[in-house]
C-alpha cells in the first residue's frame, strides 16, 4: 500500500527500513530460541537509531512522535519482539525528556547527553505483581538517606532487561501516607542490589526479554532522579507518562502490515488442483485481503491523526484520543493477523512459514495497558466527569 510521507519522516523509515529487511532473517531464529537480539542491538546502537528521539541540540535525531511511530511501524516489519524492545527505551527516553524540556535540570541534560554520545540503552518498568495502579502509587519502597534513596522493589514487564545500561523505575517515598511522594529514577544497570529474573517464558514476543526485575536495598543517588511527585488517589497522572501506552501501537500495526504482506505474496501465484488460475483469484483470498487493507488504514489513521496532534495539544485533552487510537491500533492489527492465517489455511500453522509467530506476537498488545475493557471504562467515565478510581473497590 502507497504512503504519503514528508522528506524527514522517509528518512526515518528508511533507516528502519535498512534494518528491519536486516532483522527479518534472523527473527524465526531468535523466537525459537526464545533468545536475545543482541546482533540486532548492535546495529540499533551502530545506526544512531537508539538516539531516534532525543533532541538535535542534545546530540539525538529529534524525531517527533509522528515520525517515532511511522519509524517503528516499519522496524517492527522485520522483528515486531526488537521493534517492541526498543520502543521501552524511547518510552523512557520520552519521559526523561519531557523532564528536562520542563524543568531543564541540568542532571537530565547531562543523562540525555551521555545516552546520545555512547548509545546507551534504557528501559525498566513501572509494573507490578498485583497492582493494578503501579504509576498511581506504586508498591515499591524509597526511604530518604544522605545522598539519595534506599530502594526495595519488585517489578514485572522489564523489556530488554539483560541488556540495559540504565535502569528505570519507581518507588513511592513514605509509602502508605497522604502526603507520599513518587521518585522516577534511572540507575546504571550494575547498581549494586538489581536483579534481573530469568522468568520470561511465554507465547509470544519471547525474544524480548521482558524479564521480572528486582531492587534490594539498591542506593538511588540524588542525581538520578528525573522526577518527584506526589501520589493520585483520586485520577490523573503526570503528563510525560500519557505516551507510553499511546505509542506501543505502531508495533503492532507493523505486525499486521508484515502479515498481510506476506500473505499477499504467497498466494499470488499459489496453485490449487484442479483451478486454472491461482488462489489469489478466490474471493475466500482477495476478499480478505481487502479486509486486512482497511483494518490497517483505519489503524493508521488514528495512530497517525492523534499522534500529529500530541505537539499541539494539551496532553490532558489529547488523552482520550490517544487510548482510544491505541485500542483500534492493536485490536485491528490483531484481527488482521487472524485474517492472514484463515487467506492462507492450514499451512500457516507450520513453523516454516512466519504467520504463526506474527500470531503469538500480535497477541501480547492485548495485554499491555491500558487493556481494551480499561479503554473503553476510561473513555466513558471521562466523557460523565467520572473518576476512575471513585469505586469502592478503590483505596479501601
Amino acid at each position: 500500500m502507497q504512503q504519503f510521507h514528508t522528506e524527514r519522516e522517509q528518512r526515518f523509515i528508511d533507516l528502519a527500513a535498512t534494518l528491519a529487511d536486516e532483522f527479518a532473517p534472523r527473527a524465526a531464529h531468535y523466537d525459537e530460541t526464545a533468545t536475545f537480539p543482541r546482533e540486532n542491538y548492535a546495529r540499533l546502537r551502530e545506526s544512531g537509531y537508539t538516539i531516534l528521539t532525543i533532541p538535535e541540540e542534545l546530540g539525538g535525531m529529534g524525531a517527533s512522535v509522528l515520525e517515532r511511530i511511522k519509524a517503528q511501524e516499519r522496524l517492527a516489519q522485520g522483528d515486531g519482539a526488537t521493534a517492541l524492545a526498543i520502543n521501552m527505551h524511547f518510552n523512557v527516553m520520552g519521559l526523561a525528556i519531557d523532564m528536562w524540556h520542563r524543568f531543564k535540570a541540568p542532571h537530565t541534560e547531562a543523562l540525555l547527553r551521555k545516552i546520545a554520545a555512547e548509545r546507551l540503552i534504557c528501559g525498566g518498568s513501572a509494573s507490578e505483581p498485583d497492582n493494578a495502579v503501579p504509576v498511581l502509587r506504586p508498591k515499591a519502597t524509597a526511604r530518604r538517606v544522605d545522598g539519595g534513596w534506599i530502594v526495595n522493589a519488585r517489578k514485572i514487564f522489564s523489556t530488554q532487561s539483560i541488556v540495559l545500561d540504565r535502569y528505570f523505575t519507581e518507588a513511592c517515598c513514605d509509602n502508605g501516607s497522604e502526603k507520599a511522594t513518587i521518585i522516577t529514577f534511572l540507575i546504571p544497570s550494575d547498581t549494586q542490589g538489581f536483579i534481573v529474573k530469568d522468568d520470561w517464558h511465554t507465547m509470544g514476543m519471547r525474544s524480548s526479554a521482558s524479564n521480572s526485575t528486582e531492587l534490594k536495598d539498591a542506593f538511588v543517588p540524588e542525581s538520578c532522579v528525573i522526577l518527584e511527585r506526589p501520589i493520585y488517589t483520586r485520577g490523573g497522572v503526570t503528563d510525560g507518562f500519557l505516551r507510553a501506552p499511546f505509542t506501543i501501537g505502531s508495533v503492532y500495526i507493523g505486525i499486521a502490515i508484515a502479515a498481510r504482506d506476506f500473505v499477499v505474496e504467497f498466494m499470488r501465484e499459489r496453485p490449487r488442483f484442479p483451478m486454472k488460475k491461482p488462489m489469489s483469484h478466490l474471493p475466500s483470498v482477495y476478499n480478505k485481503v481487502g479486509e486486512m487493507d482497511i483494518l490497517i488504514e483505519s489503524a493508521q489513521a488514528v495512530m497517525w491523526k492523534a499522534a500529529a496532534e500530541v505537539e499541539r495539544e494539551s496532553p490532558r485533552t489529547w488523552a482520550r484520543k490517544s487510548v482510544a487510537a491505541r485500542m483500534v491500533a492493536i485490536e485491528n492489527s490483531t484481527k488482521v493477523v487472524d485474517l492472514a492465517l484463515r487467506a492462507v489455511g492450514g499451512a500457516s500453522y507450520v513453523k516454516r512459514l512466519p504467520l504463526e509467530r506474527y500470531y503469538r506476537d500480535v497477541r501480547a498488545g492485548l495485554y499491555h495497558p491500558f487493556d481494551s475493557d480499561e479503554t473503553l471504562e476510561f473513555l466513558g467515565k471521562s466523557a460523565f466527569g467520572i473518576s476512575l478510581l471513585d469505586d469502592d473497590m478503590i483505596w479501601a
